[in-house]
């Protein structure tokens, strides 16, 4: 099904605006959680942009396993194949509870990002900052171990829109095995790791959940670097 516009009350950085631009002409779609806006081989013809709800970008390998790249929410925007101009798309992008999503045909997008410069100026420090943050999560995969990499995920998605307060931690709503994809290892890994973590009192973990303070794995993870760093 098909939304009418959601109201605006506030007001929005320039690249959020290009995308609710009545001028681009495009319909907010419903979907349940659950479904996916794009398989991997299928047409890149467009951008996404998040009015409610959260998606889970995956990268999927040549025999099917899928790496958890990012978690976006409201008024974050993906499907950066088409904007690269690619033919086909290389991951996917799957919904987690019921959403509102634009697509966003990239040919009406760039005609429309000819007129607002201060649009492409966030445009290319988005970019900046996504090349920035794909070059760190290479990086982690040779310097880091299993570990030191799980730590960051936690970090790194304490952020996301997967994370709630709770009094002073986060509760980060992600499966073990979707750890497994974020961090690059074996499900069971994950899981005896969360376990020696809990035993630490670093965390907590619940169904599908984990819960933890993160200045304070900040804090554990500086610890161990120290610790493991080489003396000179």
């Amino acid at each position: 099904m098909f939304d009418v516009a959601v109201p605006r009350t506030i007001v929005n950085p320039p690249l959020v605006d290009l995308f609710l631009n009545p001028l681009l002409g495009v319909r907010r779609v419903s979907l349940h959680g659950g479904a996916n806006i794009f398989e991997p081989a299928g047409p890149a013809t467009s951008l996404y942009f998040i009015h409610r709800g959260q998606v889970r970008l995956y990268q999927v390998g040549p025999d099917g396993t899928m790496q958890l790249l990012d978690i976006l929410g409201p008024n974050e925007w993906f499907g950066i194949d088409a904007l690269a101009g690619a033919a086909n798309h290389v991951g996917r992008a799957i919904t987690v509870g019921a959403s509102i999503i634009s697509e966003v045909p990239v040919d009406r997008f760039f005609a429309l990002l000819q007129q607002q410069p201060r649009a492409v100026t966030e445009l290319i420090r988005s970019l900046a900052t996504r090349l920035r943050n794909a070059r760190e999560e290479s990086g982690r995969l040779i310097f880091d171990d299993c570990l030191g990499r799980l730590l960051k995920t936690l970090l790194r998605f304490s952020h996301s829109p997967a994370a709630t307060p709770s009094g002073n931690s986060v509760c980060l709503r992600i499966t073990h095995l979707q750890l497994a994809q974020a961090v690059g290892v074996a499900r069971e890994t994950v899981s005896l790791t969360l376990k020696d973590l809990r035993d630490q009192n670093v965390i907590r973990t619940g169904r599908n959940q984990i819960t933890f303070d993160p200045p304070a794995v900040e804090q554990f993870l500086q610890q161990r670097l120290l610790k493991t760093a080489p003396q000179v």
